[in-house]
């Protein structure tokens, strides 16, 4: 049954699969939102990705829809895929046609690939939000039927010509509010005065960050309470003093981790290196090895904006001793934290509302 939805000022995003593709866009929505720039919006998204909870939490209408990867090597699953991904078109078709949006709004994953190229179709107008240092397959292409790119780094207008704006990136107002509550459960005592780290892999979690967390447990809660953020289904360990894993936050869970956290050790995803920029957060940064987030980290390694170090240097007792040296050298952090404005520009809101203002 078709949802009911103010369609005067309609915008249509679409991303999932992870937590990257769908954070800088609900920023953007609450920025529109507090500016009153649009009246409605409805979110094209994966069946089981994790962005169904925090788009509903959001006060977004939620649709799923089919979709598919593609295989840069000989797979069965592309020939499956490519089903999925022609019946996610006519799926987005469907929508699209039926909803009418007056802009597309994307920051790009695969299910997103057929949404915009019917709204091409369909002579619907597209914008697309590059957070990455690399440009990615899905952004790559959509890019050819988009009105605009907004781009985190100058060097992205090199990728996308004249269609690049170098907006920066966008921050939800919300995020900056940090709750400080006692709300949340933390199996540590409140009057204790010890470090608190926040450890996180992305919304989906990360196998290799939890295999270290899960070795080096005994070692990391002698030097600070630790928060792990496992991903669903991926708890490597139970509950216990000093110890909280948790497998999802929603946005008001994961706003007051990080207000709880004196040092985040993270992926290098650029969702959650805007936040940590934005928050002017200490922190240890983990690429996924041989993937876009290798050229992130090393966007900020520079600039020593954080400590990034590298998955085959933190086993065998090194993730304590690196986190160990980061918590006793107060100098270096506030040295540290200091870099962030030199990597990652914050969009100014004023600048996101003139552009989504030509197109509602």
């Amino acid at each position: 049954m078709k949802q009911k939805i103010e369609k005067e000022k309609l915008i249509l995003l679409t991303g999932g699969g992870t937590i990257g593709s769908v954070t800088p866009l609900l920023a953007i929505v609450e920025i529109l939102r507090s500016q009153k720039i649009a009246t409605g919006f409805l979110w094209l998204g994966t069946a089981n990705g994790p962005e169904r909870q925090l788009v509903t939490e959001a006060g977004i209408p939620f649709q799923a829809i089919s979709g598919g990867k593609l295989r840069r090597y000989l797979s069965f699953q592309n020939i499956q895929d490519s089903w999925r991904v022609m019946l996610g078109f006519f799926q987005a078709y469907q929508y699209l046609k039926d909803y009418r949006p007056k802009l597309v709004l994307t920051a790009g994953s695969f299910v997103s690939v057929p949404v915009v190229w019917a709204a091409k179709i369909l002579g619907i107008p597209v914008i697309i939000e590059q957070l990455d240092y690399r440009a990615g397959l899905a952004n790559r292409l959509m890019a050819p039927v988009a009105k605009q790119i907004l781009v985190t780094f100058a060097k992205s207008s090199q990728d996308y010509g004249r269609k690049a704006v170098w907006l920066g990136a966008p921050v939800n107002p919300n995020l900056l509010q940090l709750i400080i509550t006692d709300s949340f459960d933390w199996p540590w005592s409140k009057a204790e005065r010890r470090p608190t780290v926040l450890i996180i892999g992305g919304g989906t979690g990360a196998a290799a960050i939890n295999d270290f967390v899960n070795r080096q447990l005994s070692g990391l809660i002698k030097i600070a309470n630790i928060i792990h953020l496992t991903g669903r289904g991926k708890a490597v360990a139970t509950a216990q003093e000093h110890y909280c894993p948790v497998e999802f936050f929603n946005q008001s869970q994961m706003k007051m981790a990080y207000a709880a956290a004196d040092l985040v050790v993270a992926r290098a995803g650029l969702g959650t290196l805007i936040e940590l920029a934005a928050l002017k957060k200490i922190s240890i940064i983990i690429p996924i090895p041989n993937s876009h987030q290798v050229d992130n980290a090393q966007a900020v390694a520079p600039a020593v904006a954080a400590i990034v170090d590298q998955e085959k240097e933190l086993a065998n007792g090194g993730l304590v001793k690196l986190i160990s040296r980061v918590l006793s050298d107060s100098k270096k952090q506030a040295e540290v934290v200091s870099n962030w404005p030199r990597v990652i520009k914050i969009a100014n809101e004023n600048e996101i509302a003139t552009i989504f203002k030509r197109y509602l």
